[in-house]
């Protein structure tokens, strides 16, 4: 109760004290008078005058009875408010008192530690030994020495018997060998930290130890050790990733916040509420409940992975269609995926997860294309290269290339075989055949649509034969270009797109003489016209390999232009 409070019912009680010492004055006065007028009224008619005093004293009313009662109650209400009052002030004084004694008990065990260390360095000194400037208490005394100084009771000192000798305890510790220490190791900073149930509280307390800091254990299946400094940052980095108290927003979902060292699958829970309360103050919990609102809310992305901006889901089930804000892309909210316009939610859902997205389908058809397997464990895609139809997936899982099924094992020289009813063949020829067949059409389709078709020449001259239907005919002369240049390597009419070793260097833009990459076809000719690395032969839109070849061609009859042109050479 306040002290107004209680000054208040005194007063209240004086006032009423002083109206009911008024009344019974009163009463006293009138019982005097009506004394003195009963004796003179004996005295008058011959009698002696009795003793009235008794039997004249009126009987006090009703309002004055409910006076005594109601002054008695206050003074009862001022008594106890004055005794509460008293109380207040006798537990405010213990308090005080108590704290006063945590810091003097902290100071002495400061003072303690500060002398052992003092004690330590100067018999390090006295026996000639450099501990250099920057050594602390820490790494002059061991943990146990520190605990077992921190721990005393300083009202021990001097009451028994070697209690206050510090120093023979700390001898004697020396002398036991290999105490554990006890003090736990932070698994971020790697510092030692003093175990406790709630550190944010013990940190907010008379700390004996400014040099340890305080921590816990996490619930997570190995228990690891965190000091609170360490702890509390690793929330505050998920929470806070900026550190201006704003937090992530609606877009982030933060929980949960795992253990810094074990794997998700190992702890999915992650930090629990409790922890949390014991290691963060009262603004980190405001963020930590209010990011907990916000990751319940659900949340739809874009599956565009170069997007995977919120979208923001109609509210009517009826309308599973929602459209990206940033990408414009469509999705459907119930599957979260790319709108699947020709299969329904049901159709879509019961196919297995990979083959849901095209990219998936595409490979799936391709994989039909190229008679590829998947291995009947980990569906992984397997190709069949050279070799038999027994196939060993990454995975162990033996299988049949040809149908798919399971391969029984067989022992030494027994290859096994498939379990498919009848068994398959161990060797396929025809299969390897046919898709070394369509390799081949494929890449001949590739060369030829790549380069264009080559003109039809018109029938060459001949010195001797060449006559078509009875008349001569004279090939068309080639276009006309420098000499010493390679011009002739854009006309179409000129280039030899026949020729393998030609067209092979024009389709791949790729020197044949040394095997470099060239960006152009441009880039290409002034290679050829300017290198100095390696010869080069060209004549009648044809390139040579060798010098061999090159002399052949000059040697032999020339057929195409009816005339060699266009000869270049560099060697």
């Amino acid at each position: 109760m306040a002290a107004a409070d209680v000054s208040s019912e005194l007063l209240i009680a004086q006032l009423l004290e002083q109206d009911l010492d008024a009344l019974r004055s009163a009463r006293e006065a009138e019982r005097i008078h009506l004394d003195q007028a009963m004796a003179a009224s004996h005295l008058a008619a011959g009698r002696i005058p009795k003793n009235t005093y008794k039997r004249n004293i009126p009987s006090p009313s009703d309002s004055e009875v409910a006076l005594e009662l109601y002054l008695a109650e206050q003074i009862a209400n001022a008594d106890a408010a004055y005794a509460e009052n008293l109380r207040t002030a006798q537990q405010a004084s213990i308090a005080v008192d108590f704290q006063f004694a945590q810091k003097l008990a902290a100071a002495e065990r400061k003072a303690a530690l500060d002398a052992e260390f003092a004690k330590r360095l100067q018999a390090e000194d006295e026996d000639g030994r450099d501990v250099g400037m920057n050594v602390d208490a820490e790494g002059m005394l061991s943990r146990d020495e520190m605990d077992m100084i921190l721990s005393r009771d300083p009202n021990d000192k001097g009451k028994g018997k070697g209690k206050d000798k510090v120093s023979d305890d700390v001898h004697a510790m020396n002398v036991s060998a290999d105490i554990p220490t006890g003090a736990l190791v932070c698994g971020i900073c790697l510092d030692a930290f003093q175990l406790t149930y709630s550190p944010i509280t013990a940190s907010n307390s008379a700390n004996t130890s400014n040099k340890l800091p305080f921590g816990l254990r996490l619930p997570c299946p190995k228990e690891h050790p965190y000091c609170i400094d360490c702890l509390s940052s690793h929330i505050k980095s998920k929470l806070d990733p900026n550190g201006d108290g704003t937090g992530n927003g609606p877009s982030s979902v933060v929980f949960p916040i795992r253990c810094p060292e074990c794997p998700n699958e190992d702890w999915p829970t992650g930090i629990p509420d409790n922890i949390a309360q014991r290691v963060l103050s009262e603004k980190g919990m405001v963020m930590w409940h209010t990011q907990k609102l916000l990751d319940s809310i659900p949340k739809l992305y874009c599956p565009n992975k170069q997007c995977s901006a919120l979208v923001q889901a109609h509210e009517d089930t009826d309308e599973p269609m929602a459209e990206c804000p940033s990408c414009t892309q469509t999705m459907c909210v119930s599957c979260r995926v790319a709108w699947h316009s020709d299969l329904t939610c049901e159709e879509f859902q019961a196919l297995p997860p990979d083959e849901r997205s095209p990219e998936d389908q595409l490979l799936l058809e391709l994989a039909r294309a190229k008679h590829w397997r998947r291995c009947p464990d980990c569906q992984v895609i397997v190709e069949l290269i050279v070799g038999c139809n027994h196939m060993i997936c990454r995975c162990g899982t033996h299988f049949c290339f040809r149908c798919g099924s399971l391969w029984k094992k067989g022992r030494g020289r027994n290859p096994g075989q498939c379990t498919r009813d009848p068994p398959c063949d161990l060797w396929d020829e025809e299969m390897l055949l046919d898709d070394r067949e369509q390799e081949r059409q494929a890449r001949a389709e590739a060369v030829q649509a790549a380069v264009p078709p080559p003109p039809i020449p018109e029938p060459p001259r001949h010195y001797a034969v060449g006559i078509y239907g009875g008349i001569p005919r004279i090939p068309t002369p080639p276009p006309a270009y420098r000499t010493g240049h390679l011009n002739w390597m854009d006309d179409p009419h000129v280039l030899c797109t026949r020729h393998w070793f030609t067209a092979g260097m024009v389709r791949d833009l790729r020197c044949g003489y040394c095997d470099v990459l060239l960006n152009s076809l441009a880039d290409l000719r002034y290679h050829l016209e300017h290198v100095t690395r390696h010869p080069v032969y060209a004549c009648c839109g044809r390139f040579f390999r060798k010098d061999v070849d090159f002399e052949r061609h000059l040697s032999a009859r020339p057929a195409r232009f009816g005339e060699h042109v266009h000869r270049f050479e560099n060697q």
